[in-house]
């Protein structure tokens, strides 16, 4: 079986790094945007890429998951057994070896870009609500810390600006 499933496995491989690859680099350019703070209609143009690119890869992890079912191996580390199973049947796994693992370390690398950029994401966010409650007059939280070294939370509302 792993005769017929190989070839498959390979362009599904080059494929999925490719896309890897691409998503890299739009993760790579959304980061660049998001501590420049500008060009919002860019940074939407990249989110839609991004989310193409991903949708694509879940479509490959889906792939892969059948391939690893049609040998009987599990989606823990199935690609690791596959490849072993190839080498046992003499099967070339030279590109398709060396394509999975570069994809594993662009994926991780893609990964913690991703987590770096939600985190620079979520401060904006919360810099911009800050802004938005200070101008609507909401109240705002004061964390100071008393004699104790205790945090003592007061409140204090007050419009800085009327139209």
């Amino acid at each position: 079986m792993i005769h017929k499933t190989h070839p498959l496995a390979t362009k599904l491989i080059a494929t999925a790094l490719e896309n890897t690859q691409q998503l890299h680099q739009l993760l790579n350019e959304e980061s660049i945007l998001l501590k420049a703070k500008s060009q919002t209609q860019t940074l939407n143009l990249i989110v839609q890429k991004k989310n193409a690119l991903v949708a694509q890869l879940n479509t490959f992890t889906n792939q892969v998951e059948q391939l690893l079912a049609s040998e009987k191996l599990n989606k823990q580390d199935g690609m690791i057994q596959y490849f072993a199973i190839a080498q046992q049947a003499n099967i070339d796994t030279t590109e398709s070896l060396s394509n999975w693992q570069k994809l594993t370390e662009l994926s991780k690398t893609c990964r913690t870009l991703n987590e770096q950029n939600g985190a620079s994401i979520h401060i904006l966010n919360q810099h911009t609500q800050r802004i938005l409650n200070i101008l609507k007059g909401k109240p705002q939280t004061i964390n100071t810390y008393g004699r104790d070294g205790g945090v003592e939370s007061n409140l204090y509302s007050r419009t800085l600006v009327s139209v």
